[in-house]
């Protein structure tokens, strides 16, 4: 084979497994964007999902997006409904309210393991996600997604300090089941005086070591939280 055609095969190759790649990325794709839009509440509490119209939204076919739904369906966030197709999950009070008692039990143990566990390096990237949601002013939409972004993020660290992999998981999908709310809660409200001086506190028994403490913080963290939503909602 002569040294044109040896190029040419071979950038028919890369451009083949540039394609089988896109082609292998595309479900994850359309999973994370559905799974996104769910959790910000671009997809409201309730809504039903056309799957026409997510296909042209996504530029994808309907193959991916089934797959992505049956994935999100799995992890509460979508409900399969009898001639209707999928739905944005909606929880009644009382369901919103136990998801939060299981959040304060597994929360309580992952924040009482964390502060056993934490090193100078959690420490530092737990400080430095607070002081960050310490600056948000929560006076806009935008900014009090900022801050959500954060406190998402402030906790994650705290759960990554833990080292409970499995007990992570758990808190964080009972998390995103209850995300759309808080998120509503707080632009409703725009008040997130109560919830910054808890997890000033939370991030102060960390750094102490102080395992009984924290555990007990991150467990009244959900318990408060709950209640503002409920009474929000």
């Amino acid at each position: 084979m002569d040294r044109s055609a040896t190029t040419t095969l071979t950038t028919a190759m890369a451009e083949q497994q540039h394609t089988d790649n896109h082609v292998q990325s595309l479900p994850e794709m359309v999973y994370q964007r559905l799974r996104s839009g769910v959790l910000k509440g671009e997809f409201p509490p309730g809504q039903i999902l056309r799957q026409e119209e997510l296909a042209q939204r996504f530029g994808a076919s309907r193959v991916p997006l089934r797959e992505a739904m049956t994935r999100l369906e799995t992890e509460g966030l979508l409900e399969l409904r009898p001639r209707r197709g999928y739905a944005v999950i909606s929880l009644e009070p009382e369901e919103i309210q136990e998801i939060f008692a299981l959040r304060a039990i597994i929360e309580g143990h992952a924040g009482a393991a964390a502060a056993l566990a934490r090193t100078d390096k959690d420490i530092k990237a737990v400080k430095a996600l607070l002081l960050k949601m310490e600056k948000v002013s929560i006076s806009t939409p935008e900014k009090a997604n900022a801050w959500l972004e954060l406190n998402s993020a402030f906790h994650d660290r705290i759960f990554l300090s833990a080292g409970l992999r499995h007990v992570s998981r758990v808190a964080l999908m009972l998390r995103d089941m209850v995300e759309p709310y808080i998120r509503i809660e707080i632009g409703l409200t725009m008040d997130v005086a109560e919830a910054q001086v808890e997890h000033r506190q939370i991030f102060d028994a960390l750094v102490a070591g102080d395992s009984e403490r924290l555990g007990h913080l991150s467990k009244i963290h959900c318990e408060h939280t709950a209640a503002r939503l409920i009474k929000a909602l």
